[in-house]
């Protein structure tokens, strides 16, 4: 008798795992990820079904793609694997992306790694992102004689030359590829950027700050060094979508603000407003 007992609890409990488990692979992850779609207004599709597993430890690997068509943004070829250990520290995760897009700034060959460290059964909270890659700009044929044509007159006017290696250096960016690493933290509504360093040539550019989700306002700062000597310090301010944007160069001879929208009005060849700002403030 007893023994029958001792053998009912066991299935029971066999049972009674295999249920729960089922609840939280077929229903708790399509329910997460569905809360992640709505909080983030994105799409998520998955490339195919996730593996949940639970032994030796908890572990979620999800193969996917993500848009976000109003603020153009693409990723293609997703792999994210969480995993938490059965004590009392925090789950950590990897993130590969093949592309991300968002509008004509492209990342490749993204690769994260991190720590959640608070969460809760319908959102993430807070995250630690450590994370490496190459960064370009989708510029078409057209966009590009821009670019140059704009480099050229610089090159060839009697200004400072502050002047002449800040439109270097914006030339370089836009035109190649530049690889980065960063550290990165999401605290509810806001982002932290403790580091982003990207390097080109003899480019480089450091980045930190902060973005609020909630407003769109940010508050960042970033050094420009040109072979290692800090050349010009760049502030951005404001609503992401068109911020102010001012510019310091070492040497005390730049000194000038400018909005994002001015370098729009060099992408489609509006040069008059820019050369004036520029001619204003030499």
């Amino acid at each position: 008798m007893i023994k029958k007992i001792f053998l009912f609890l066991i299935v029971l409990i066999i049972s009674i795992f295999f249920f729960v488990f089922y609840l939280i692979d077929k229903i708790y992850v399509n329910k997460y990820i569905k809360n992640l779609e709505e909080n983030f207004n994105v799409n998520i599709s998955l490339i195919e079904s996730h593996q949940l597993k639970i032994i030796p430890n908890l572990s979620l690997l999800v193969n996917f793609n993500l848009e976000k068509i109003n603020n153009k943004l693409f990723l293609e070829d997703g792999e994210i694997y969480i995993q938490k250990n059965y004590n009392f520290k925090k789950p950590f995760f990897n993130f590969f992306s093949k592309n991300l897009k968002i509008d004509r700034l492209l990342l490749e060959n993204l690769s994260m790694s991190g720590e959640i460290n608070e969460y809760n059964f319908n959102n993430l909270l807070k995250l630690t992102l450590l994370s490496e890659g190459y960064l370009s700009f989708t510029l078409d044929d057209e966009d590009k004689q821009s670019l140059q044509f704009v480099n050229i007159i610089i090159e060839r006017l009697n200004i400072p030359k502050t002047y002449k290696q800040l439109s270097n250096v914006l030339f370089n960016y836009l035109n190649d590829k530049s690889s980065f690493n960063s550290k990165i933290i999401y605290d509810d509504e806001y982002i932290y950027i403790d580091y982003f360093k990207a390097f080109n040539n003899e480019y480089n550019i450091e980045i930190a700050g902060k973005y609020n989700l909630k407003n769109k306002f940010a508050n960042i700062q970033a050094i420009v060094e040109i072979e290692k000597e800090k050349i010009f310090e760049i502030n951005f301010l404001g609503n992401l979508d068109n911020p102010e944007i001012q510019v310091l160069s070492s040497d005390k001879s730049i000194d000038m603000s400018f909005n994002i929208n001015d370098i729009n009005q060099i992408l489609s060849g509006n040069f008059e407003n820019v050369f004036q700002n520029l001619l204003t403030n030499e």
